[in-house]
Parts: C-alpha cells; structure tokens; sequence
C-alpha cells in the first residue's frame, strides 16, 4: 500500500502552518525510558530477551500492528515526523490502530483532515519488494522474524537540528522512531538491524526527539534468537548526519541504559563492535574526543565521554540517582556475587558494558525488574519518611506545581516555592518501574521454532506494577483492542491503559494494604499464560509442520486476544474487589460470616513525626502512665523537640518561623494547632535534611531507621 495523493501547494502550506502542534509535545521532557536486554546463553529458555519501559507523561499509548505487505516496483516508502502525544500518527497504511477510523470521534475533524496528514509527512525513500510485520508504538518494537528493540533516550552533547520541515526542504529525515520502523520492516537479524539503523541515520540525517541535550542522544538494545547488541545513536556536528556504535553481548551476559550512553572504550580490533566510518571524524572535528587510557592502555575513544554534555542535562539527569543506579540495580539482582557498589559517576565508571548473569533469567525476573522500586535495598522506595504512612514506591517529577509553573529563582513565583536551583539539584532514587509509563514489554526471541514463532511480546500499558502482561505473538493477525483504543485526554472503560491507571492510582492511597492483592492477581495471570502457552507452542508447531499455517496463526491470534481479554476482565474485578476491600481507612473483613471493619490507621513513627501525640492538649492518663525517667508528659516530646532543633542548627524560635514556610504558608489560626502544624514542618525538614544528607553511593542511601532518627517515643 502506498499513499495515493500528492499535497497540493495549499495543503503544504497549511502543513507548514501545523507544524507548532507537531513539534509542541517535543520541546518538553522526553521519554527516559530504560531497556534492558540478556543474551540467549543467560536465560532458561534460551531464548533473548529485551525489555523496555516507555516512561512518558503525554504519550499516544496505543498499540499498533502493521502488516507483512508486498510492495509494487518503485513505490516510495513515506516518513512520518516524530510526534507522541495523541495521535501519534494517522495512516491508512501502517494497520488498524493508525487509521482514522480509530480516532476518537471529537478529534476526527481535525486530525483526519488531508493538511493534518500532509504535516505528518518528512519526507520518502525508496520502498522495498517486502516488508515485515511488526508491533509499533512511538518507536517499532518487534518485527515477525523475532527481531526485536528497546530504547532509552540519553543524554548527549551533539543535538543536532530540527527536522526538515516539508519534504522537498533541506534537513534531516528520519529519528530513531523511523529507523527503528524501517529496520523492522526490513531485517531478519539483530546485525542487519543495528547496520541499517545507523546507515540510514548516517546518509538521510538523523534528528533527535529534542534538541535539548537531554534528549539528544538513542540507545537501543536489538536482539534476535541468536545474538543481542547495546547500540548508540547521536547527531552528527553538522546536524545533517550520525554517529553511531554497538556492541555484541557476550551469549550470557545482560545489559543495560538508563538514559545514558554506556558504551565507553570503542575497540577496532574487536569484532563485536560495530560503528560508523564517520565516528573518529566527528569526534576529532567537534572537539569532543575522549581516549579511554584508564580502561584501555591503547586509548580507544571512549564514546560516552566523547558524546555525553558536560554540565547537568535539564536539571535532573546526568545524575547517578537518576541514571545509573538503574544499571546498577539491574547488574545487583542478576549479578549478586559481584558485589557492583553504587557510583558517583552517572556515566557508572564503576559498571562494566555488560555482566555475565549468575542465574538462568526468565521472562518473570525481567517483568519483575520492570515492577521494582530498589526493595529490599538501601534505597528501597517502600522505606522511609518519602513514602508516607503506607509505605508507597511512588515518587513524582520534579515540578513547580500548578498553576504557576514559573520555575523562577524566586520560590514565592510558584505553587511548591521551589527554585530552578532546587529542582536541579534535588533526587529521589529513579527506579525502573515508575507511574508515567506509557507501555512497556518483555520481547523474547525465541529460537527452535518456526519463524512465525519466534517473537512473543507480553505487553502492558501504564505503571508496571499495575497491570499484567499478556503474551503477544509477533505473527498475530491484528492486536487485542484493548491496546489500540484510548488517549490521555479522557477515561474510557475500552483501554487496559485506563485499567492499570485507575488501580496503580488507587493502591497509592494506602500501598502496603491494597498492592499485595494486585501483586497476587498478576502472578495469577501471568503464570497461568505461561502455563498454557506450552500447549499453544506445541499445537502451533504441529499447525506449521503440516503447513496450515492460517490456522496456526488463527490458533496464536486467539491466545494473545484471550489472554489480553482475559487481563482486562480480572482488571475490573480487581479494582471492585479493592473499592469494597480497602477505604476509608479501613480493611474490610469480607470473608467471614459476621462482616467487620478494621482501621488500618498509621504506624507509630508516622504519628510521632506528625505531632500526633502533643496535639493532646491535657492527657492525665497518659500522665500517670509516663515512661521512666521522664516527670511529665512534656518531658517525652520536649526533649524529642529539642532534639530536631539541634539536627535542624536552630533555635526553638527560628524553627517556628520556618515551619510556615515548609507548609506552603498554611499554618494559620495560631494556638496549638498553629504549634502542632510548625512541629510537622520543623520535623519534615529535619527528614529532608537527613535525607539528603545520608550515606551517599558505596552503601547507598540509609532508611529513616538506619539514618538515626529515633522513631520511638
């Protein structure tokens, strides 16, 4: 299929005229996605495995699945503009999803309209005999052959230039999301993959998804049954061209970006590196070119130091709490014995390319990796005054509040009265699994089997820890509906995202009560996929051999929509069940003949940090009942008073003038509900403080127990 019109002189112009709302959802925080992949030879099925988390708060995050396709001799392949806020993209050739048929009905207007698609346009090349199918979202994901690539955007120096504007216009052609389509179409190997990406970024020009330094630069970790690859992608200094390197991945080994490069010394005499003619060239020509003398005695040009910025990158990355401790955590749950300590480097000095896994991986661990929060670590997310009464994993985007996101350096110019400086320089540990993911996926390429079984895809929408995987084979016939219908901009009962949103919101009310049925419903789920997908392969196999292969494709169609199915019914059962299980403060005993309510209420510490217990204002009992050695009452919280005002370097005085200030200015009313509430704020600073002055990187950061904060009264 091939576009059938060509755009008048109008219809350019009024594209040139919509290229603001194209480019409006670019010039903010991109995706910071991670991507994990592990070797054939690491993992229990022997298949590869690659994963990526699409963390992004304004995705499109519908599912498509374009066709395999035969294409007539010099048909031209069209080239969108990357966009990826709703819709992504509106095509009549690209599967079901895209079509304008799937819009919803209050945007058809706009975006169905022949100057809406024009925009769309950057350009074409040169259509190929045949084509792949393939899942594809923002960027392609998997193809029929089993080839599959996640992403992480990295921060980088080189930022290239904007795309061209129409398509007879100067500039560069295509971003990671088309080469990553292209390849897909086109490759039926991880090598001819990677090799493809980076020549067509190299001879059309490569444009980033921001020319901000933060979003400047790709990696992309491409696997097929065989082999597995890390890949880096930057612009070029003249912004009409690309860099770019990868690397073959030992068989056992796993590897990993956390939106930042992690290939260093690039090795000529290695032939598990591949890279661009161009890369030496450019790094000697920009001024940038950095030799790696500490980890290679010949002084290979360590790529990440070459092509990674030199100051803090948008205030938050180029930081190890917000890079690199993912690697590092991926590296510490498959590699324990290796003892990997957490760096000051958000480049990880201290982190090796890829590590040998000491333990047969499987699709469960990396789904687990995608949930994790650092639990049972230093920095477990679940611990600490952070995550509130009911221990909760979540920790927001660093913002100035709203309405009044000025992000002045003066704090009384917006909600949250924090500066840029505050923003900058303040972190909480990013884990791998976070609350604006759009979709993520576990990719297996799977060897042994036909090709139209190679690839399974267990997808899911939102926060991982929210929802369940379903098992997608990449040769289905068209993706379960679910996935394809939806936007941000309204709740819909038809999209699984809107499922997983509503639970993974709901159990942030009170997480260590209503997660753990959640958790319970997706080991439930997803074992019982993989239970019965050893009789699906079997039966398909058998389908293949006898060469029916419709209805071996029609067998693997149903058990990806049933499964999918399946998940989106359980979801609206789950999130019933934790309505009437858990509200209000209360566990409700539902299960038992006679029906009871249960506070669940707040733990001691909690109570104690909240001034809970001096909000008393005459408590006799509590007078007669003291501990030993304290006279009165006041004795207990005035010495614990005293205390936070020593660690705080003030005066019982001062501290009450900052307590406003901390409240956002909501103290108020005076008397003791005035003192109570300067309490809270000198306490909550004083966890600020030794929050942000806790033991940094060789041991990683203490919990409020292990930092001396005395949570008993």
């Amino acid at each position: 299929i091939t576009l059938s019109y060509k755009p008048t002189r109008a219809m350019k112009l009024l594209a040139l005229l919509l290229l603001p709302l194209l480019a409006a959802s670019n010039e903010v925080f991109d995706n910071m996605c991670t991507t994990i992949g592990v070797g054939p030879g690491g993992t229990a099925s022997g298949a590869s495995i690659v994963t990526h988390t699409a963390d992004c708060d304004d995705c499109d995050f519908r599912l498509a699945k374009t066709p395999k396709m035969e294409h007539p001799e010099g048909a031209k392949r069209p080239i969108y503009r990357y966009h990826r806020q709703y819709p992504r993209l509106v095509a009549e050739e690209r599967g079901d999803t895209w079509k304008k048929e799937n819009l919803e009905t209050k945007f058809a207007d706009t975006y169905a309209s022949a100057s809406w698609v024009s925009a769309q346009l950057v350009g074409y090349i040169d259509q190929v005999p045949s084509t792949h199918g393939l899942f594809e979202a923002l960027f392609g994901m998997m193809n029929d052959a089993g080839v599959a690539i996640g992403e992480s955007t990295c921060a980088a120096a080189l930022t290239g230039r904007d795309p061209r504007p129409c398509p007879d216009c100067e500039g560069p052609l295509v971003d990671v999301g088309a080469v990553s389509l292209l390849a897909l179409e086109r490759c039926d190997t991880a090598r001819c993959a990677v090799e493809m990406m980076g020549a067509l970024a190299v001879e059309h020009g490569y444009y980033a998804a921001s020319t901000e330094e933060g979003d400047a630069g790709e990696a992309l970790i491409v696997s097929d049954p065989d082999e597995v690859y890390m890949m880096h992608l930057s612009p070029d200094d003249t912004g009409l061209s690309a860099v770019w390197v990868a690397y073959r991945l030992p068989e056992d080994h796993v590897t990993a970006a956390a939106n930042s490069y992690v290939i260093r010394g690039v090795d000529t005499e290695d032939p598990n590196y591949l890279y661009s003619d161009n890369l030496w060239e450019v790094a000697e020509r920009s001024g940038r070119a950095q030799y790696d003398t500490a980890r290679a005695p010949n002084g290979q040009l360590d790529f990440a130091m070459t092509f990674s910025p030199d100051e803090y990158a948008k205030g938050m990355l180029k930081k190890p709490e917000y890079s690199t401790d993912r690697v590092w955590r991926v590296f510490s749950v498959l590699a324990p014995s290796r003892g990997f300590e957490r760096t000051h480097s958000w480049l990880g000095d201290n982190l090796p390319l890829s590590v040998k896994v000491e333990k047969e991986v499987t699709v469960q661990d990396i789904m687990a990796l995608n949930r994790d929060h650092y639990e049972g670590s230093d920095m477990d997310l679940t611990k600490g005054f952070a995550a509130g009464p009911f221990g909760s994993p979540i920790r927001y985007d660093p913002g100035y509040g709203f309405p009044g996101q000025t992000g002045t350096e003066d704090p009384k110019d917006n909600e949250n009265g924090m500066t840029k400086w505050d923003r900058m320089h303040g972190a909480f540990p990013r884990a791998i699994g976070i609350m604006r993911t759009s979709w993520h996926f576990v990719a297996e390429s799977r060897p042994n089997v036909p090709r139209e079984m190679a690839g399974v895809m267990w997808y899911s929408q939102y926060q991982p820890s929210a929802g369940a995987y379903a098992p997608l084979y990449s040769s289905i016939e068209a993706v379960p509906e679910m996935y394809t219908r939806g936007s941000l901009y309204e709740y819909t009962e038809e999209s699984s995202f809107w499922k997983f949103c509503t639970v993974g919101n709901y159990a942030q009310l009170a997480w260590k009560y209503i997660f753990p049925p959640v958790k319970a419903k997706q080991e439930e789920l997803e074992s019982g996929f993989l239970e019965k997908q050893v009789d699906v392969d079997k039966e398909a196999a058998r389908l293949f051999k006898d060469g029916k292969d419709d209805e071996a494709v029609a067998l693997l169609t149903k058990f990806s929509t049933d499964s999918a199915e399946t998940i989106g019914a359980e979801w609206t059962k789950l999130l019933h069940y934790l309505f009437a299980k858990y509200h209000d403060g209360y566990t409700m005993i539902l299960d038992e003949p006679v029906f009871r309510a249960v506070e669940y209420f707040y733990p001691r510490w909690w109570l104690v940090l909240t001034d809970y217990f001096t909000n008393v204002v005459e408590d006799h009992y509590y007078d007669q009942q003291l501990p030993s050695g304290y006279d009165t009452l006041d004795n207990v919280f005035g010495e614990k008073k005293k205390w936070v005002m020593e660690k705080l370097g003030m005066s019982p005085e001062g501290a009450a003038e900052a307590a406003p200030v901390a409240l956002g200015g909501a103290a108020g009313g005076g008397g003791h509900g005035g003192e109570a509430l300067a309490v809270v704020g000198v306490v909550c600073g004083l966890v600020g403080f030794v929050v942000g002055s806790r033991k940094n990187v060789r041991s990683g950061y203490s919990t409020i127990g292990d930092s001396g904060v005395d949570v008993r009264v």
